[in-house]
């Protein structure tokens, strides 16, 4: 087994911080695990895990609220945060991550794509966040990239670096002040005015939006005529900001 594997990892940051994982899937059937105890040695850090397909049973063994289900369904923030709480007061854990999602073909809606993926961490010392991710791909690549995820979660809450899981690495984004936007059902985001380079910006038309693995991505147009894209990433609650390619280059 190559040893630079994220399961690899997290087992290490685990024995290393003397600490126990329990694990809550959904959509990604066991995969989490299954990774997980690939590792020889696993069971000095692994209890266990619930595989919670069926929503009666994360209501009666996982403790999640029926009016929790019935409010924002079984793929949402919510869900999977009491997911990952009550896996983890079951099994006395240390550490617990959930998973629930759409992996397809079917079942999408638009406010609820195929591909919509929410993963949630809970932890004895209060630690606490969800995260919101649209994957490309089939029903498996769905499933394969969800696990990945949320092993890297896992890996950067154990080496004191949540938020580097999921900060955007690629070139061109910066970080940016003060916005003012609003927050809308199922994770739409509208940008109503913002800073940068310590200037304001009124938003005045928006353009297209969606999401990704970094966030959600939406294309702003200021009084100036001046397009920018701008990427809410929801897991550190920052703002980023680039301008699309072809504007970068005519600047």
């Amino acid at each position: 087994m190559k040893t630079d594997r994220i399961e690899v990892q997290v087992g290490e940051l685990l024995r290393n911080r003397g600490m126990r994982l329990a694990v809550a899937e959904s959509c990604t059937g066991g995969l989490i695990s299954h990774r997980i105890t690939n590792v020889p040695g696993s069971s000095v850090y692994y209890l266990g895990g619930v595989t919670s397909y069926a929503n009666e049973v994360k209501i009666r063994i996982l403790g999640v609220r029926p009016e929790t289900l019935e409010r924002h369904g079984a793929v949402s923030r919510e869900t999977v945060l009491e997911m990952a709480r009550g896996v983890r007061r079951l099994l006395n854990a240390d550490v617990s991550i959930a998973i629930s999602g759409i992996a397809g073909p079917d079942g999408g809606t638009p406010e609820k794509p195929v591909g919509l993926t929410w993963i949630g961490l809970s932890a004895a010392d209060g630690t606490e966040d969800a995260w919101r991710y649209i994957w490309p791909g089939d029903r498996l690549q769905v499933k394969e990239q969800s696990a990945e995820q949320a092993l890297k979660l896992l890996a950067a809450y154990l080496a004191g670096d949540l938020s580097a899981a999921a900060h955007p690495e690629q070139p061109g984004w910066q970080k940016i002040g003060r916005v003012s936007a609003r927050f809308e059902a199922e994770g739409r985001v509208t940008p109503q005015e913002f800073e940068w380079q310590g200037e304001k910006y009124r938003v005045e038309s928006t353009g297209r939006q969606w999401q990704d693995e970094l966030g959600s991505h939406v294309l702003v147009m200021v009084p100036s005529r001046q397009v920018y894209e701008l990427l809410y990433h929801a897991g550190e609650q920052t703002w980023y900001l680039k301008m699309p390619a072809e504007q970068a280059r005519r600047a």
